[in-house]
């Protein structure tokens, strides 16, 4: 009864980890249009000549670190996935195979990075795999577990894929690392939500257009004297002067900027990155 229940849990996430759901989540291996973020980690953080893209599924990144000089092998479960890297005619080495079961002898490679992977799989196992294959430092990217947006009945992209089977908090990324026989651990916030545009893209220019005037600024630059006739001839020299200075059009970029301005919001990031040293070494 049980190998038939993990079998049939076997068959749905199959059927989720599919090039159809790639391209839903635009995932970026597959689409080629690489996260800036997760670029400037490779920049900063890859060591030596030899790479490992583990779960490389389109083989995007494969390919710009390739173009780039290093040596990059891809490896993936999904031959549906390394099948764009090959019709793409992406540059580097594509294999298919399991991140829980790598077929590659002990230190092959002096860095692996693994984006997205660990919280599809068995992490426990794919880490210690990862860590068998890799002298020098993993590169880990995993979805951050969400204690704020839930509240409210939201949800970010990472949070609507279905082939998760978990999210990670640091202190379980700092316990999983304990696992793999690092030297030390950095975790970096990634993935940060762009509420400035949000909230910008929520505001009814329409409504609110004729509504908009300088006074809505007084707060923020407080002219104001103790003499009742001069504070009321402060404020109006005030409007007057936003008046002049500001473009009352632009209504979005306006309110955003004044709000960002005179509260102070958490920044709500989606993901962690999680950078191992396997041997002592000095940081890059």
């Amino acid at each position: 009864m049980g190998h038939k229940a993990i079998s049939r849990e076997n068959l749905m996430m199959d059927e989720l980890y599919s090039l159809e759901n790639a391209q839903k989540f635009n995932w970026s291996s597959i689409s080629g249009n690489l996260n800036p973020e997760r670029v400037s980690h490779l920049e900063n953080y890859v060591v030596g000549k030899k790479l490992l893209d583990a779960g490389c599924g389109g083989g995007a990144y494969v390919e710009f670190l390739a173009q780039k000089g290093f040596e990059v092998t891809g490896i993936d479960r999904c031959e549906e996935f390394l099948q764009v890297a090959r019709e793409q005619g992406r540059l580097g080495t594509y294999v298919q195979g399991d991140v829980t079961n790598l077929p590659f002898a002990d230190k092959t490679f002096d860095c692996t990075y693994c984006f997205d992977v660990l919280e599809h799989v068995n992490d426990e196992l794919a880490i210690k795999e990862l860590a068998r294959v890799t002298s020098k430092r993993l590169i880990i990217a995993v979805p951050r577990e969400d204690t704020i947006m839930a509240k409210f009945g939201l949800a970010f992209n990472p949070y609507r894929d279905q082939t998760h089977l978990r999210y990670y908090t640091e202190d379980y990324l700092r316990q999983l690392a304990g696992s793999a026989d690092c030297k030390d651990i950095e975790i970096i916030p990634e993935g940060f939500i762009p509420f400035e545009l949000l909230f910008k893209e929520m505001l009814d220019k329409e409504k609110i257009s004729n509504k908009l005037s300088p006074f809505v600024f007084r707060p923020t630059y407080r002219l104001k004297s103790r003499n009742l006739l001069i504070d009321r001839i402060l404020k109006k020299l005030t409007d007057v002067l936003m008046g002049i200075i500001i473009d009352f059009d632009d209504v979005e970029n306006i309110l955003a900027s004044y709000y960002l301005r005179v509260a102070r919001y958490k920044r709500v990031n989606v993901g962690l990155i999680a950078v191992l040293n396997l041997e002592e070494t000095n940081r890059i």
